[in-house]
């Protein structure tokens, strides 16, 4: 599942490097990104249902992606504003977009955004969509 997220992602900008946990945790790891470069990070999934849709088995997790940019500290909130809004062009409604035409996937009925405080860096600006991630298994 992750595959096919970092998919989508690098369809909807390939400007976005995506991340997930492997081996370091990610707040460690967002040093190491440079201050230009945006990022997408994929949350592991932490809970998810098994179910049936017609013939097939589907599963289903909650999915959540960070996506994300640097800004200057001490910033101000007209300032964070209008990163998020870029941040809203670039990447989150391309990847919406991206989503709907990925074979197999079933469109979440919607989606939720969070607008959070820094996660990974002092000076991080991001949006977190979180949706219902639904694949059929045969």
């Amino acid at each position: 599942m992750l595959s096919r997220l970092e998919e989508i992602i690098k369809r909807a900008n390939p400007a976005y490097t995506v991340e997930y946990e492997e081996l370091s945790m990610m707040n460690v790891s967002a040093d190491e990104i440079k201050y230009t470069q945006p990022f997408a990070y994929i949350e592991e999934f932490t809970r998810g249902e098994y179910g049936k849709q017609r013939f097939y088995n589907q599963k289903t997790v909650e999915a959540q992606i960070w996506f994300c940019r640097f800004c200057q500290f001490q910033s101000t909130a007209r300032e964070r504003e209008a990163i998020r809004e870029q941040i809203e062009a670039e990447i989150v409604l391309p990847f919406m977009e991206e989503y709907k035409k990925e074979a197999g996937l079933f469109q979440p009925e919607t989606w939720k955004f969070f607008t959070p405080p820094p996660r990974f860096d002092a000076n991080e600006t991001s949006i977190m969509l979180q949706f219902d991630f639904k694949e059929l298994k045969c």
